[in-house]
């Protein structure tokens, strides 16, 4: 049996960079939906058993906060060119 958590994992991360969504390209059968961490710390864990939605008590949250901000993101040019 062979189990795709690599993968599932590889399009969680190209569904974001893409889309702004790890949720997009998500393979569903495999994964859960990745939801925003929000007041509670939600997490996506990833064990022998699989994915599985989480609450993380230890997250920093001034820390994750800089993530959900995006303050890393660049200034995206989608227009087109001319």
């Amino acid at each position: 049996m062979i189990i795709p958590y690599a993968q599932a994992w590889q399009r969680y991360l190209i569904s974001f960079i893409k889309h702004g969504d790890p949720n997009v390209m998500r393979l569903a059968d495999v994964s859960v939906p990745w939801e925003m961490a929000g007041e509670n710390m939600n997490v996506v864990n990833l064990q022998l058993a699989g994915f599985r939605n989480d609450v993380d008590s230890q997250v920093d949250r001034e820390k994750c906060a800089f993530w959900q901000r995006a303050e890393y993101a660049p200034g995206w040019n989608t227009s087109p060119s001319p």
